[in-house]
């Protein structure tokens, strides 16, 4: 395999302002032997449903065909004690959901979450980890969580995103790196778009 290429997922600045800048950081220029290519969560999903015999959404069919394509997912989000924000939980649902034609099972996955403080005791696993597990993901964990994020994450103005603190980056390289690991040895049957 020449270099891994992996999907990183991130939600609107309403939803998510610092995960966009956390995939940006990763993506330019990348580390070796992984192209990172972003992708913004599709608004206007429709709620997920039992489709049925009925064809999926075109917009959920694009971001499966995404999905399906990429070696590794990255997925960028809040750090919360509370449910997954709304967009996201329709997204991970589309995507594991029906699971005959899911692009998630085996799919090596990374979750990165930011805070926009420190949180004295994060929980063991996410919302977000909880669904991408029952939808049968390569977790590739445990999580890295960016604390103080709009501190952490600088935006440079030649449209670069700057990693301040570098035990952090660290981490992020570190689990970026498994991730494109677990891909290189990871047999999946991309198949046709789904």
């Amino acid at each position: 395999m020449d270099d891994v290429r992996m999907l990183g997922l991130f939600a609107g600045v309403t939803t998510d302002p610092f995960g966009e800048l956390l995939l940006r950081a990763l993506a330019d220029p990348g580390p070796t032997a992984v192209r990172i290519d972003l992708c913004r969560l599709p608004e206007g999903l429709p709620a997920h449903t039992d489709p049925g015999a009925s064809p999926l959404p075109p917009q959920v069919r694009r971001l499966r065909a995404l999905v399906a394509d990429a070696d590794a997912l990255l997925i960028a989000l809040p750090e919360a004690d509370g449910p997954l924000p709304q967009s996201w939980a329709t997204a991970l649902n589309w995507l594991g959901w029906p699971s005959a034609d899911s692009p998630l099972p085996d799919l090596p996955t990374a979750v990165l979450t930011t805070e926009s403080a420190r949180s004295s005791a994060p929980r063991s696993f996410t919302s977000a980890e909880e669904l991408l597990a029952g939808a049968g993901c390569h977790l590739v964990g445990p999580r890295t969580v960016v604390a103080h994020a709009a501190t952490t994450l600088r935006p440079r103005p030649d449209g670069r995103v700057l990693v301040t603190d570098p035990g952090v980056m660290l981490r992020l390289l570190t689990h970026v790196h498994r991730t494109a690991t677990a891909a290189r040895s990871t047999t999946r049957d991309s198949g046709p778009p789904r």
